[in-house]
């Protein structure tokens, strides 16, 4: 094959790039239509019938949504389109049980205060309580407190059940949901799979990142209350489907890391202590599940309470966030010296005894 160089130029120069002209796809596929061979006194008639049984079964698949192809490797984490349940879908048996009064209203202001939908009439109330009232105005810790006791009530009183200008799901957002809820031990949203974290598994899923604009101190010395963007680590301890009537909601109830000495950063990593969690955010525990993003959690060794945060990818790893390595290329240099006078080779891969090709 020591004459091949000599042949390629000519052949680029002829033929043109070669994935154009190659037989590799046409001799793979050779084995395709040997594999439709189930008769071998009839080798023609079993690729042309199991040629066109595929051909029909690709077509067919185009008009089914629920159904994938075969040789389609299918996602563990896929969430299916359902009518009831307005995000992800439990993967456990569920169990009913009654909410108290408390939980009942904690939960549904969360549904309702972190709903897109609502947040018209979130503004809208804020903007109620500071014309009605002189202290919200001046005060916004009191602001805030009002609107967190009030605005539930006030929502189903601006958005009745019998009104006709609202979309279905905006007015059973209103109304509230029942006191019967269902709970599960494990539920996939976002292409996350969460497990509670009394579920004891080898592997761990009950880690939950979440970031919230919340009220908070200046610093350490300034006592005034401002809204800032607070990063809250926890677990899942329930998974809870509230009932609207007409539609489900899936929250989590999560035991959270008190900020402070409940959160530590150290040499770079974050670390949380969940020792001191039981009696804060008893009045906050809930997220919406689409809300979670999964974390994991390492001891930091066998006699502390304190957990290492990690954070991975999901299996849809094309789908997260990555940043573009691209993004700081500068501008390429435009006074390069194109010569090739001074370019000299020590050796010539150059023949002089025949005619030159061009290419």
């Amino acid at each position: 094959m020591v004459h091949l160089c000599v042949h390629l130029g000519r052949e680029a120069r002829l033929g043109g790039p070669v994935h154009f002209r190659w037989m590799y796809p046409f001799e793979r596929y050779m084995k395709v239509l040997k594999d439709y061979v189930r008769n071998t006194a009839r080798p023609e008639g079993c690729i042309a019938e199991s040629y066109l049984a595929e051909e029909c079964m690709k077509f067919c698949s185009a008009f089914l949504k629920t159904t994938t192809n075969v040789e389609e490797k299918g996602d563990r984490n896929t969430e299916y389109e359902s009518h009831s349940i307005l995000e992800g879908r439990p993967i456990s048996a569920g169990r009913s049980f009654t909410l108290t009064d408390s939980d009942k209203k904690i939960a549904h202001l969360a549904v309702i205060q972190n709903t897109a939908m609502v947040d018209p009439y979130v503004d809208a109330h804020l903007q109620h309580l500071q014309d009605s009232n002189g202290r919200c105005k001046r005060d916004a810790t009191y602001l805030w407190r009002m609107h967190t006791e009030k605005f539930a009530a006030w929502l189903k009183q601006q958005i009745p059940i019998d009104s006709v200008h609202e979309e279905e799901t905006l007015k059973w957002l209103a109304y509230g949901p029942r006191s019967i809820a269902r709970s599960y031990t494990g539920y996939i949203v976002n292409g996350l799979r969460f497990h509670t974290n009394l579920v004891h598994r080898l592997s761990q899923n009950s880690g939950v990142y979440y970031e919230a604009t919340t009220m908070c101190r200046s610093s350490a010395r300034d006592t005034s209350q401002v809204v800032d963007v607070v990063s809250y680590y926890g677990r899942v301890v329930d998974i809870i489907l509230l009932d609207y009537n007409a539609f489900y909601v899936p929250i989590f109830r999560c035991q959270w890391a008190v900020k402070g000495n409940g959160v530590k950063v150290e040499d770079g990593f974050t670390l949380v202590n969940f020792n001191h969690s039981h009696i804060s955010f008893a009045k906050d525990p809930f997220i919406l599940a689409s809300q979670a993003t999964q974390i994991f959690y390492s001891r930091e060794n066998d006699e502390s309470s304190w957990y290492v945060v990690m954070k991975g990818p999901s299996r849809r790893y094309s789908n997260e966030k990555v940043e573009d390595l691209h993004a700081e290329v500068g501008p390429l240099p435009s006074d390069m010296d194109m010569s090739l006078e001074d370019i000299s080779d020590e050796a010539e891969n150059v023949r002089d005894d025949c005619e030159g090709i061009y290419v």
